[in-house]
């Protein structure tokens, strides 16, 4: 790789990059953590080129789909070069983020980045952006390898537009902690150029700013030899300059001093140059003020008083204000930003702790809990939209009195809830007595004035909305907020949504593969299951058994007494079987009053124990009919044949022929017996 060694119009822009400086800077455990949480996150993985197409950081916790498929595939790797590399090379020389699809067909972004002169690219790799795709890309694996892919499940999708505002995130959150991070070695660079007077800035990077100020007007009051000197701060709140600290060789008062915020001296020192005032505050003597300018606005000024200063002394006392203002503004952009990026892992790891809960009702009660923590709100609800009537339920509610009802409903399109269901927007309200879209007065119940409506989405799809109000600290609702938990929404607005979808799915897995009368499993999969079982004897040499048993005199019964009694009969025998054979037998009702058992590693002498207590176990069965005026009871026995495999077979046809035929032989010889097939 090459530095920049001067003029040099022939070389490219990807000639004249060295990746040294972002190197040191990514490769830190500062900025892989960033990284690993920005990934978890979004779901996307975040990997960081040079521009020779070396890779600076791969985070630890985040694995594309993409790198289950090179593991198990290694020819993946020479595709997938081929492919990203040009892309990262184009971003490197344009300068302009692409969002594209890998030849896998997974959806992806590269964004360039910019650190000191130096570029690189960020790349972003997510899921597949449909069935299809993820189809497709099966294709491309060597079909002996299907089974050692390891694909994350549920299979999450990630649309184009999905992945351009994770993109543009991502930009601004990286541009924004790269800035900084020059800022810092700028301010280390002017730093050096007065050093005796800034030493302490350098150290004691956790300690209040009241005490580097302290640190710092003592160097400053003793190499230039300044008589009296104080820090004003602005107290917002009292609209005040307060002396927050101040020196004084003669042993004046300083730190209780302070300015109205409507004083000439603050008029003046706006302009942001220093002023000279004949009579400082509280008679004090003549003063010259420098001022504190942060973000544009006097943040604080500095006092000098009762001393003629050198030029040279206040060009060294404005540099030293300028720098303060830059600290100061370092100093809160950092703590804002930690604070942020602390509520943004939080969304993380809210998301995560949620999406591993089945229970519907459970997950309801949790994101309620979750998004009030996360805002530090003391009430809430989530109301969800009923299909049928298109109105919003009231499921969950936290902190909310006993006369709201916890099946309330509202239309759609009526109260703050309805209106946001309605038009699918969120709403903040700083005080709701005063906002034009409310226009109503605010109920006894709540504290604050202040709450949030956000709408939970599917896409465009409104299936809901959360309300949160009454923050603990009294305060009100912010646009930070307002970010914050629209982020936790739409992942919660997902995860519910697939929690329905599941729930759904297992039920009618399981309606596909039981007898609804029974609860048994139905003969549809009793033979799947006894195909599989088949193979796998044949596969490991074990024997196997299989029992089939037809309850006597049913016939009888069901006419006599009528089919609900018929019913309660078969029901209490497909308990009987349950309890009655081992857990690793397969019990199916296959019609009727027919039932098979299915005997895995079983020889013929243990299924014959096995079907002798099945046969005691029915015969002691009783049933009595709901009319008490029957005299007679249901009494009924059981007829079994047994085969083995592989004597009596060594396919699924014969093994059921075979018996059947030794069900029926049992029947012949008077019933209420166990034969095995001969």
């Amino acid at each position: 790789m090459l530095r920049r060694t001067g003029n040099t119009p022939e070389a490219s822009p990807v000639d004249v990059i060295t990746g040294e400086y972002l190197k040191d800077l990514f490769t830190t455990e500062h900025w892989q953590d960033h990284f690993t949480t920005l990934s978890d996150t979004f779901g996307f993985s975040l990997s960081i080129y040079s521009s020779s197409g070396d890779q600076i950081l791969a985070p630890q916790g985040a694995a594309p789909v993409c790198r289950s498929f090179r593991v198990s595939s290694p020819e993946f790797i020479t595709r997938c070069k081929p492919h990203c590399y040009p892309l990262i090379m184009k971003v490197l020389q344009t300068g302009k983020p692409e969002v594209f699809k890998c030849h896998a067909g997974i959806t992806s972004f590269a964004l360039p980045i910019e650190y000191l002169a130096e570029r690189a690219v960020i790349l972003g790799q997510g899921s597949f952006s449909s069935y299809e795709d993820f189809r497709e890309s099966m294709n491309l694996v060597d079909p002996a390898e299907l089974d050692t892919i390891a694909i994350p499940t549920p299979l999450l999708f990630t649309s184009e537009h999905d992945a351009w505002k994770v993109c543009r995130y991502v930009s601004d959150f990286v541009q924004r902690l790269a800035k900084n991070s020059q800022e810092t070695v700028a301010l280390r660079k002017k730093f050096e150029s007065l050093k005796n007077v800034f030493s302490l800035w350098s150290t004691a990077a956790g300690e209040p700013l009241e005490t580097r100020y302290q640190g710092m007007l003592y160097n400053l009051s003793t190499m230039l030899d300044i008589e009296l000197i104080t820090i004003f701060t602005l107290d917002q709140q009292r609209g005040v300059y307060i002396g927050l600290y101040g020196l004084s060789k003669g042993g004046a008062q300083t730190a209780s001093l302070s300015i109205s915020a409507q004083d000439a001296v603050v008029q003046e020192l706006q302009s942001g140059k220093p002023f000279v005032r004949a009579g400082g505050p509280a008679g004090t003597g003549a003063r010259i003020y420098f001022p504190i300018m942060t973000n544009a606005h006097l943040g604080g000024m500095l006092s000098i008083g009762d001393r003629v200063l050198k030029e040279s002394d206040k060009q060294i006392i404005s540099g030293f204000c300028r720098q303060t203002a830059l600290f100061i503004e370092n100093h809160h952009l950092h703590k804002d930003l930690y604070r942020k990026f602390d509520r943004l892992a939080a969304v993380s790891e809210l998301t995560k702790k949620i999406t591993s809960i089945q229970n519907y009702e459970t997950l309801l009660r949790t994101i309620l809990d979750k998004s009030a923590e996360l805002l530090t709100a003391e009430q809430g609800s989530l109301m969800l939209l009923d299909h049928e009537t298109d109105d919003l339920l009231l499921h969950v509610k936290k902190g909310l009195i006993d006369g709201v009802e916890e099946k309330l409903r509202i239309t759609r399109g009526e109260g703050i809830a309805g209106k946001v269901a309605e038009c699918g927007e969120a709403m903040l309200v700083e005080n709701v007595e005063n906002d034009p879209r409310t226009n109503q007065r605010n109920r006894q119940h709540y504290k604050t004035h202040s709450f949030i409506s956000v709408p939970l989405k599917i896409d465009d799809r409104v299936i809901g909305v959360l309300n949160l109000s009454d923050k603990v600290t009294g305060g009100v609702f912010d646009q930070e907020d307002l970010h914050l938990i629209q982020s936790f929404a739409t992942h919660a607005a997902v995860v519910m949504e697939r929690n329905v979808f599941f729930n759904t799915s297992e039920r009618l897995k399981k309606l596909t593969i039981t007898d609804s009368l029974t609860g048994l499993l139905n003969r549809r999969y009793l033979y799947e299951r006894l195909k599989d079982e088949v193979a796998r004897s044949e596969r490991h040499g074990h024997v196997l058994s299989l029992l089939m048993l037809d309850l006597d005199g049913f016939k009888y019964c069901n006419d006599t007494f009528g089919h609900l009694l018929g019913d309660r009969t078969l029901k209490a025998v497909a308990e009987t079987l349950l309890s009655t054979v081992r857990s690793m037998d397969v019990v199916a009702r296959v019609g009727g009053d027919e039932f098979m058992v299915i005997l895995p590693e079983t020889s013929e002498v243990l299924a014959i124990d096995i079907a002798e207590r099945l046969r005691s176990n029915v015969a002691k069965q009783v049933v009595l009919p709901e009319d008490a005026a029957h005299p007679l009871l249901c009494t009924l026995t059981a007829s079994i044949g047994i085969v083995c495999y592989p004597t009596h077979g060594k396919t699924l046809e014969l093994l059921l022929e075979h018996v059947d035929k030794a069900l029926y032989r049992a029947k012949n010889l008077g019933k209420n017996k166990v034969e095995v097939y001969t």
